[in-house]
């Protein structure tokens, strides 16, 4: 979560709770401009005053940082996300079988065509070696 995200996430919160930026500030015992630049960006955010602004706001640190309560959310979500992956894994699990069979059987065509051709070439050596005895009798019978 970035710094803007964060800076919002409190003016959002402080406006939706009705406390004046003055008010904040009183109640942290910061000046009204200190507390304003909080809001604005202008001054880094101390940890221990973002627990403070969680805890005058009535939300954890956690919601004001990243804009929404993560004990809810997150399981949610990570729910969500272990769903998804059970998914996506079932279906590479299906397409890796299917192309696997697939890739097997190409396999077993080109094995059959390699017998195939291994006995077309042994038929073709025999044809010749036949054919070169007749030639080599008909030479001698001449």
């Amino acid at each position: 979560m970035n710094n803007y995200s964060v800076k919002k996430n409190i003016s959002q919160k402080r406006k939706a709770s009705g406390i004046s930026q003055t008010e904040m500030a009183d109640k942290l015992g910061l000046s009204r401009t200190a507390y304003r630049n909080i809001e604005m960006g202008d001054t880094r955010l101390i940890s221990d005053k973002v627990e403070d602004i969680a805890r005058l706001l009535d939300v954890t640190a956690e919601e004001l940082v990243l804009g929404y309560k993560p004990s809810e959310n997150m399981a949610m979500r990570f729910n969500d996300i272990e769903h998804e992956f059970e998914e996506e894994r079932s279906a590479i699990i299906r397409q890796y079988e299917s192309e696997m069979k697939r890739l097997e059987n190409t396999i077993d065509t080109l094995n059959s065509y390699i017998t195939a051709l291994k006995d077309t070439l042994l038929t073709k050596d025999e044809m010749i070696a036949m054919l070169k005895k007749k030639l080599a009798d008909d030479g001698n019978n001449e």
